[in-house]
C-alpha cells in the first residue's frame, strides 16, 4: 500500500545543512538517537497526566483524550516548569553536535498565549529559548512543532542530562503536550567500508539475491534486542495473528501472493512514465509478453533480468493498451551491489527497499532451507531505520513507539517449531534465524510469498496462530557497515 512522501520540515533541513556543513562532521559520520523525558519537574503553576504520555505521539486533528497527554496548566498564573532528559552512557557528551526538539502541541495562540520551549545552560545557570507556538494556526487541533539547536556542549552536564523548559507568558489558557522528544545528533566513528559476513546467498535464475554479505541474507538470531521492541510489538498487535499472504489458487478474483518474472537479452525494455518520477529510477525496464503482475491495489510487477542479474521493480504498473506501459514509481538494483537508494526515495515497497529477497518461495521451502528474511507489512509506521530509505509518516531519524520502515523482528528461540509439518518448519526457522522485515503499509502481520500450485492452503493456515507475542524486534545497527550500503558486518 504506497502513501504520500512526507517531506522534511524546513527546520529539519536547516539542522542537516548545518550540521552536514560544519567542520566537526568531517570526521565521523553523524548518527541520532531519540529521548524521551524521564521527568518532569514543575516550577510554578500545575500538570496533569502521567509521564509516559510525552514518549508515544498518538494524538491527532482534534482528539482529546486526556489519558494520552499531559497538561500544563496555569491556575491564577503562569506556568513554569522542565523536563530532564538521559543521553546513553554510550554516547560520549562532547560527541553531541545539535538538537531537534519536537513536541505536538495543543492550546492557545501566539496572539493569545505565548508558550516558549527554553534549554538550560548548565555553565551560565540560564535558560535559552530554542522556539514557541508562533506557527499554531488552529488552537483546537494537534500540531507537530520541531525546534533545532547546534553547539550544545553547555546545555548537557557531565552526564548528559538535558533540561527543556516550557513556559507560558500569561495565565490565559492551558498547553498539552502529547509528545515531546529530543533527537541527539553526534559524531559517531565512521566505520571500515568492509564486510566480514560470508554466508549463503539465495538464487533466483541463476543470479544471487544480493551478495552473501547483504542485509537480507544475515542471520539475526543472535543480535541483541532493540530497546523498542516491546512497544512495536505492542503497536502492531501482541495478540494479533500472523497471516501468510500468498498461496496456491485464487482468492477474491486473483492470484494469492506477489509473483516475479524472469526475462533475459531478448526481453523488450520499456521507457515508463511514472506519478513519482523524482524517486524513480527512468530505467528502461524489461518487461516480457502477458507478465505476471500482482492482484489486488498495488499491482507491482517484479522482473530479474537474467542476463545482467538486476532486479526491476515497478508499483502501480499500468499497460496503456498503445505499447506502452506507466507506473507509481519504479526501482532497479544490480543484484551483485550492496547498493542501496538514495536516503528519503521509495521503491516499489514503501520502505524504498526491494520486494523479490523478502519473498517466501516454494522452491526454497521444497529445497529445505531459506536462507533470508522475509518481508511483511503492518497498518501503522512511523519514520524508517537503515537500511530502509523512505517514510509514509513521522519525522526521519525521530524513532517513536511506532515501529519505523526497515524494523526487523524474529521468532522466539524458545517457540517450538517440532509439532508443525516438516515444510511449515522451515518456513519458521527462517523466522527464527533470518526474521521478518517491515516493508510496507497493509494489514497487520501479513508476511508476503509467491503465488505457486504446489502449495497448501490448510498448511499455511496452521501458521495463523501466530502472534505478535512470539516475536522480538532485534536491533540491527551491529550489522551496519556504512548507512549507505545493505552490506553487514
Amino acid at each position: 500500500m504506497k502513501r504520500p512522501v512526507i517531506a522534511i520540515t524546513s527546520i529539519a533541513l536547516i539542522l542537516i545543512f548545518l550540521l552536514t556543513c560544519s567542520p566537526q562532521t568531517t570526521l565521523a559520520a553523524s548518527a541520532n538517537v531519540s529521548l524521551a523525558p524521564i521527568s518532569i519537574t514543575t516550577l510554578q503553576g500545575a500538570t496533569s497526566g502521567q509521564l509516559s504520555a510525552l514518549a508515544i505521539k498518538d494524538q491527532s486533528g482534534t482528539q482529546d483524550i486526556p489519558a494520552d497527554y499531559v497538561s500544563f496548566t496555569t491556575p491564577r498564573t503562569i506556568y513554569i516548569g522542565y523536563r530532564t532528559y538521559q543521553i546513553p552512557s554510550r554516547i560520549s557528551p562532547s560527541s553531541v553536535i545539535g538538537f531537534q526538539i519536537t513536541a505536538n502541541y495543543k492550546g492557545s495562540l501566539r496572539s493569545s498565549q505565548r508558550w516558549s520551549w527554553s534549554l538550560y545552560n548548565w555553565k551560565s545557570k540560564t535558560w535559552t529559548n530554542v522556539g514557541d507556538n508562533a506557527s499554531i494556526k488552529n488552537s483546537s487541533a494537534w500540531t507537530l512543532l520541531s525546534f533545532s539547536k547546534t553547539n550544545v556542549a553547555q546545555f548537557m552536564d557531565g552526564t548528559g542530562k538535558i533540561r527543556l523548559l516550557l513556559q507560558s507568558g500569561n495565565s490565559t489558557g492551558d498547553a498539552k503536550l502529547d509528545y515531546e522528544a529530543i533527537s541527539v545528533i553526534y559524531n559517531a566513528p565512521v566505520p571500515t567500508p568492509t564486510s566480514t559476513y560470508t554466508g549463503p546467498s539465495p538464487v533466483i535464475g541463476g543470479c544471487p539475491v544480493f551478495p552473501a554479505d547483504n542485509y537480507w541474507n544475515a542471520p539475526v538470531d543472535t543480535l541483541p534486542l532493540n530497546s523498542h521492541s516491546s512497544a512495536w510489538i505492542n503497536s502492531i498487535g501482541l495478540d494479533t495473528g500472523f497471516h501468510m499472504d500468498f498461496g496456491r489458487g485464487t482468492w477474491d478474483g486473483g492470484p494469492i501472493g506477489i509473483p516475479y518474472n524472469l526475462a533475459n537479452a531478448s526481453t523488450p525494455k520499456y521507457t515508463l512514465s511514472f506519478y513519482y518520477p523524482d524517486e524513480s529510477d527512468p530505467g528502461p525496464y524489461p518487461i516480457p509478453s502477458n507478465p505476471l503482475i500482482e492482484y489486488g491495489s498495488d499491482h507491482h510487477l517484479l522482473v530479474v533480468d537474467t542476463s545482467t542479474c538486476y532486479l526491476y521493480e515497478i508499483y502501480d504498473v499500468t499497460h496503456n493498451g498503445n505499447g506502452t506501459w506507466s507506473g507509481g514509481s519504479g526501482a532497479i538494483w544490480n543484484l551483485n551491489s550492496d547498493a542501496l537508494r538514495p536516503a528519503g526515495w521509495t521503491s516499489a515497497d514503501a520502505a524504498g527497499l526491494p520486494m523479490v529477497p523478502g519473498l517466501v518461495r516454494y522452491d526454497e521451502i521444497a529445497g529445505g532451507q531459506i536462507n533470508h528474511a522475509l518481508r511483511f507489512t503492518a497498518n501503522s509506521t512511523n519514520s524508517y531505520i537503515w537500511p530502509a530509505r523512505h517514510l509514509t509518516s513521522g519525522t526521519p531519524g525521530v524513532v517513536t513507539n511506532t515501529p519505523p520502515m526497515g524494523a526487523r523482528f524474529r521468532l522466539k528461540a524458545s517457540f517450538d517449531i517440532s509439532t508443525y509439518p516438516a515444510d511449515m518448519q522451515v518456513l519458521l526457522q527462517a523466522m527464527k534465524t533470518y526474521g521478518i522485515v517491515l516493508a510496507d503499509n497493509g494489514s497487520d502481520w501479513y508476511v508476503s510469498g509467491v503465488p505457486d500450485s504446489r502449495w497448501n492452503n490448510d498448511t499455511l493456515h496452521l501458521l495463523d496462530n501466530l502472534t505478535g507475542s512470539d516475536f522480538e524486534a532485534v536491533d540491527t545497527s551491529t550489522l551496519m557497515v556504512d548507512p549507505n550500503s545493505g552490506a553487514v558486518k
